[in-house]
């Protein structure tokens, strides 16, 4: 994509703006959408535009943020315009503290899991449905921190390529428990199509922001290509992270709580989710020990 076309359909240009995602790594399928930030300290949520035929979602940001699971987003940014150098002197404190910063971030996601197998427990005893919600959680949280430690981010279409092209050892070979417990083996074309819609109406309930466009888009390059398991991962992630930003109101979190059962492919089986939990309890508690 043009560049300066693309600054030209932009509500404004005169603040820094970058490319970041997939597209800046460089990684990219045809499907994947253009990931652009303002750094125009606007606290807005993401807006989604079409440019021709292309899916380019704008973040608003600040140069002055100090949230270390934004900060960690950052160190791999293409600059498109930073008239001031405003954008690069921030992108070059960042770079120096990439060590440190991915380290700090990693922990988070750890200890973000252990809380969500901690209500996951919880659910279990009240056999509440979301139980399963909080163990996919915590374990794309593992996975998250696993990629960070191999120095790695989680592109969702891209993940599971990622890992299969991780090299052996103690840590990476924890990921394929962790995947077990998310249940991609139960990917199938008519699972997928199912758990789209689904997870299109949740995205459009939640965020409100057309991004169920760019869903679709991706899931049927996924399933069109015969990834199916990368679908079920891809689909999972975009319903962890409207699960999320729900998760702390319990009105909406049982209103969505149909629609989770097919978006998120919930199980019900008390067996195999404590099962999951122990298994994920013992990964995170080892990733905190070394």
């Amino acid at each position: 994509m043009n560049y300066k076309i693309l600054l030209e359909k932009l509500p404004s240009t005169e603040y820094p703006v970058a490319l970041g995602g997939c597209r800046a790594e460089k990684i990219s399928h045809n499907c994947c959408d253009f990931n652009l930030i303002v750094f125009d300290k606007k606290d807005i949520a993401d807006s989604i535009i079409q440019i021709d035929d292309e899916f380019v979602r704008l973040h608003h940001a600040d140069l002055n943020e100090s949230r270390i699971e934004i900060l960690s987003q950052y160190h791999n940014l293409e600059i498109i315009s930073d008239p001031t150098w405003e954008l690069k002197i921030f992108l070059s404190k960042i770079k120096q503290k990439k060590e440190s910063m991915l380290q700090t971030y990693s922990k988070k996601c750890i200890i973000e899991s252990q809380v969500c197998l901690t209500k996951a427990k919880d659910g279990l005893t009240t056999s509440t449905p979301l139980a399963s919600c909080w163990i996919k959680c915590a374990a794309y949280f593992l996975i998250d921190a696993i990629l960070v430690l191999n120095g790695k981010q989680n592109f969702p279409v891209h993940t599971l390529d990622t890992i299969r092209n991780l090299k052996p050892n103690k840590l990476n070979d924890s990921l394929s428990l962790i995947t077990e417990c998310i249940g991609l083996e139960r990917s199938t074309h008519s699972l997928l199509s199912r758990m789209l819609k689904s997870t299109q109406g949740f995205s459009d309930m939640v965020e409100k922001n057309n991004h169920s466009l760019i869903i679709k888009n991706k899931a049927d390059y996924l399933i069109e290509n015969s990834l199916l398991s990368d679908c079920y991962f891809y689909l999972g992630n975009v319903n962890r992270n409207n699960f999320f930003k729900i998760s702390n109101s319990p009105k909406e979190l049982s209103e969505f709580t149909h629609v989770l059962k097919t978006g998120f492919d919930l199980e019900n089986d008390s067996v195999k989710h404590e099962s999951y939990v122990n298994t994920l309890n013992e990964i995170a508690n080892n990733l905190l020990k070394d």
